[in-house]
């Protein structure tokens, strides 16, 4: 917060943060045009990785307390839901791609006309997979590392059997409220511009979602891929009772649910007019998020515009000044007097009769 005559806020207003999180899913589906599919599968390999890094985290802590938990499991839920937001933390502020927000980002870019839909699914589908494959390399690295002891392996196996116990269709609406709360995160997210609202934009949805016990398709890679790797349960369970349909809710939940009503309330769902004036700050600011190079030049390196202030400011002159005399044309059939230029007050707009 400066002086003033020179304030500025350090959080967006809910349209600039649906158009930047547009912008996002342009900039993943051109990720893999401009430079390639391998660099995109990696940032979604180590989302895995820290997907793993707190799902661990949640699970040892929380189920390390069976003298408290075990007779109190709300205190359970709040110290794994403390926990678990971690990895989200880790994964959004250094760049990494989850399927969660690929889910969101992508599609709000097809709805504002910025992506295909053959590079939203190709993204979705590059996600899920790396996603997969991180979260089930953390794991193995976590058994050599002989990190699961018998309680932390019988708590990995309470929470696969709860999880793969539900019917389809329940399953599939949990995972519809989880990435809803997950969109929000990365919505709320993009609107705080410093790293302590940034965490706390990502940690209040996050810990809700856990605590409500929906369901989250990264963290079940991890939470019951672990057990899978354990020996406890097949991967073909896991992935028919709980992997596909909480996929296809998370899909929804991004997709539908949070994409297309924000771009209806402020995108092109809606045809609101978004000013093109701020679009490349908008893509330059999306990229730089993502640790994306940057196809856009940034304004301090735009010709003759060494001041982004400077140039926004005469931008915005530009728009309102009154127009000058070279400006001043009209067109009047042959023979009558054209309007008197001097008479006209500044800021006053006189009709003229068309040719």
């Amino acid at each position: 917060m400066g002086g003033a005559d020179n304030m500025t806020s350090l959080v967006k207003g809910p349209k600039e943060a649906y158009l930047v999180l547009a912008e996002k899913g342009r900039s993943l589906a051109g990720l893999m045009v401009r430079e390639s599919s391998l660099k995109f599968f990696g940032q979604c390999f180590m989302a895995g990785c820290y997907i793993g890094f707190g799902a661990h985290l949640a699970v040892v802590i929380s189920g390390a307390m069976p003298g408290i938990t075990d007779e109190n499991p709300g205190l359970k839920k709040l110290i794994f839901a403390y926990l678990f937001p971690v990895n989200l933390v880790l994964i959004t502020l250094t760049g990494g791609v989850l399927y969660t927000g690929t889910a969101v980002a992508t599609p709000a870019a097809f709805f504002e006309r910025k992506a295909s839909l053959l590079d939203v699914l190709r993204c979705l589908v590059l996600s899920w997979v790396g996603n997969l494959l991180g979260s089930l390399v953390f794991a193995g690295f976590i058994l050599w590392c002989d990190l699961l002891d018998d309680r932390s392996q019988a708590s990995f196996l309470s929470i696969a059997e709860k999880k793969t116990s539900a019917r389809f269709d329940v399953t599939f609406a949990r995972g519809i409220g989880c990435n809803w709360m997950v969109s929000m995160a990365v919505l709320l997210s993009g609107q705080a511009q410093d790293m302590f609202g940034k965490v706390v934009a990502i940690y209040l949805p996050i810990s809700t979602f856990v605590m409500l016990g929906f369901e989250h398709t990264p963290a079940n890679f991890y939470l019951l891929g672990m057990t899978v790797e354990a020996g406890d349960m097949s991967f073909l369970d896991v992935l028919l009772k709980n992997l596909l349909p909480t996929t296809l809710g998370n899909l929804v939940a991004g997709a539908v649910v949070v994409a297309g009503s924000y771009s209806y309330f402020f995108g092109n769902l809606g045809n609101t007019t978004t000013s093109e004036a701020t679009e490349p700050f908008r893509r330059l600011q999306a990229q730089r998020s993502m640790g994306i190079e940057s196809d856009v030049e940034s304004p301090e390196n735009q010709p003759g515009n060494d001041d982004p202030k400077r140039y926004t400011s005469r931008q915005s002159a530009s728009s309102t000044c009154a127009p000058s005399i070279s400006s001043r044309v009209s067109f009047v059939p042959e023979g009558e007097e054209g309007p008197d230029w001097d008479a006209i007050p500044v800021g006053k707009v006189t009709k003229v009769n068309p040719v």
